[in-house]
């Protein structure tokens, strides 16, 4: 800084004086930075340091394996297509010359580019509701609140409905939350499904309380799931728990726990004479300690196969000991831990490595490790060896000390072909190589790339989830797999003899990445009929011809799109598009700018 401002004061006191050019620093010796990142290559190599001058990537031991190499080959192959394509446009630019036939060459190249990229023919619907009942042409305000409220009346809390008139099941619902405080049983016969759709109703209403909770919780039933326990006091769910246990309960799941689940409910789950607890699932019991959750495991195993808790503050190293110990082989329970979902959870490490060192995880089919700093690369791998690659989903949101080398580790552990589901949102570290080389097929020493159905990429790295590791993802998930690979994918237009008849993805989450137009028409090409939910929020690289292209190819199991910070995304796409009013929630499509007639890439 000292340099620079020495420099900058001497062109300013004699402007008659032409400006230097050279950013050179003015005094090596005076300057406390160079023109190198982090200082390399401004200290010379001695005998006693002789890794000064060396760049971290170059001086890096990585382990010598085919995911590695793959991952360099491709990070090389990116730097040379850099390089040659800047040495392109700095030709391009030099050679620029008029010529007449100029307009006939660039239509030409215009009909070309609309044949490899079939989004561009895309045209909107044209809408003629601009206009009000005086004949006045509305304004934006207006006519996006109308279109708000369109949207809003086909949208139901659990699924989209096509009619505008409330079925019969809501109505009954709704009959029976309004007059809640009259109802005095509701019955054994009546579904866990629609007991739950009566609890989201009384606690959406504001109508949630301890006698709801009373008449929700009937002995007999089979399944007590409330979706908020705010309003219920420990003693309350104590007695429930005395009685539900005793009568059979199967399945426990509490969500926004609080004071409510503590000792005392501990004791009743744990002393019950009877208990068959298959599915347990809680969420935010602060007041859990880690030998109770011990406890639950010791009492529960012999017939609990799905675990689940989130934000319990206080769990720790008890509770993965009970786990390692009484769901391994030599425990001989007779039972095996299929689903294993601890989220927000603090454990350390070593109580991750606990998991890890018997055979309790050996059938685990869905595993879920979320907002974990203390997991890495080292101790996942250790659980994935563990699996026996048994799983078939794998949730490592915001876990954000993973690197690529987890990548590595999943796709080698997937050795049986299981994995359909995989979430990595919010991981930073992944790179674009290490991305693309584990969605590539070929690599000697690996499995095949999973075949997903459910893929979650949000929030990762802006270049790094870029065009061509979404490209390679949606054509791993659709192409056929076989024991010595997949047919070639080398072009992007797959013969259908190529296609699984599974089909493609359903749920893709990609938000925040630079995915292109041309993401979007290979979606069409190879998920058009499976693709069920998509959510491409924050991706400024995409546009409204891409979108309708979507809408238009795609079947009607597509029902939800989320475009949230896309203000390039406009009123062409938001009321042009084939399936306005015909069951497709277009979410984050409220106040966006009008992009005018048309936007091309």
């Amino acid at each position: 800084m000292r340099s620079v401002a020495e420099r900058e004061a001497g062109r300013l006191a004699r402007p008659d004086r032409p400006q230097q050019q050279s950013l050179a620093h003015a005094s090596r010796l005076r300057s406390a930075v160079s023109s190198t990142p982090s200082g390399f290559g401004t200290f010379k190599r001695t005998k006693e340091n002789p890794q000064v001058g060396i760049s971290p990537l170059s001086s890096s031991q990585e382990w010598c394996g085919p995911f590695s190499v793959a991952r360099q080959m491709i990070a090389a192959r990116e730097e040379v297509k850099k390089r040659r394509e800047q040495e392109y446009q700095e030709g391009v630019q030099k050679s620029i010359e008029k010529h007449p036939l100029d307009a006939i060459i660039q239509e030409v190249e215009t009909e070309q580019k609309r044949k490899t990229n079939p989004s561009l023919t895309w045209r909107a619907k044209v809408v003629d509701d601009d206009k009000d009942w005086t004949g006045k042409k509305q304004n934006l305000y207006h006519k996006r609140q109308k279109r708000y409220k369109k949207q809003n009346s086909l949208q139901d809390q659990d699924s989209v409905r096509i009619e505008k008139v409330p079925s019969l099941f809501d109505l009954c619902i709704k009959f029976i939350v309004d007059n809640f405080e009259s109802v005095e049983a509701l019955g054994l016969m009546m579904d866990s499904n629609i007991r739950k759709k009566i609890c989201e109703q009384l606690v959406a209403t504001g109508r949630f309380n301890g006698a709801a909770f009373d008449t929700l919780a009937e002995v007999g039933v089979e399944t007590l799931e409330i979706i908020d326990c705010t309003e219920v006091t420990q003693e309350q769910l104590k007695d429930a728990l005395d009685q539900l246990m005793s009568s059979g309960l199967r399945a426990l799941i509490l969500s926004h726990c609080g004071r409510c689940f503590g000792s005392s409910v501990v004791d009743s789950i744990v002393n019950s004479p009877i208990n068959d607890l298959f599915v347990f699932s809680i969420s935010g019991a602060y007041l859990l300690q880690d030998s109770e959750a011990a406890k639950i495991v010791l009492r529960s195993a012999k017939t609990l196969s799905s675990i689940e808790f989130k934000a319990c503050q206080m769990i720790g190293s008890e509770f993965c000991s009970s786990l390692a110990t009484h769901y391994a082989s030599k425990a001989n329970i007779g039972n095996s831990l299929l689903e294993l979902s601890l989220q927000d959870v603090p454990l350390s490490k070593d109580n991750l490595n606990t998991l890890a060192k018997t055979d309790a995880l050996r059938n685990l089919k869905s595993m879920s490790f979320c907002q974990m700093e203390s997991l890495d690369d080292e101790v996942l791998f250790a659980i994935l060896v563990a699996t026996k690659g048994n799983l078939e989903g794998i949730d490592l949101t915001n876990c954000i000390n993973l690197t690529d080398e987890t990548l590595s580790s999943i796709r080698k552990c997937n050795s049986k072909g299981r994995l359909k589901s995989l979430k990595l949102g919010g991981i930073k570290n992944f790179t674009a190589a290490g991305l693309e080389a584990f969605f590539t097929f070929g690599i000697p020493g690996l499995p095949n790339p999973p075949a997903l159905r459910t893929l979650d990429l949000s929030s990762g790295d802006f270049e790094s989830v870029n065009e061509a590791v979404i490209s390679l993802a949606i054509t791993a998930s659709a192409l056929k797999q076989t024991a010595e690979g997949a047919y070639s994918h080398a072009s992007s237009k797959a013969r259908n003899s190529e296609l699984s008849a599974l089909g493609g993805l359903a749920f893709l989450d990609v938000s925040g990445s630079s995915a292109k137009d041309k993401n979007i028409e290979e979606l069409c090409e190879l998920c058009s009929t499976t693709l069920i939910e998509l959510k491409i929020s924050f991706c400024p690289e995409l546009s409204d011809s891409g979108l309708g292209y979507l809408v238009s190819k795609c079947g009607n199991q597509l029902t939800s799109i989320e475009i949230w910070g896309n203000a390039q995304i406009g009123d062409n796409f938001l009321d042009g598009h084939d399936r306005i009013g015909k069951g497709l929630i277009v979410e984050g499509a409220w106040m966006k700018q009008n992009t005018g007639k048309g936007h091309q890439r």
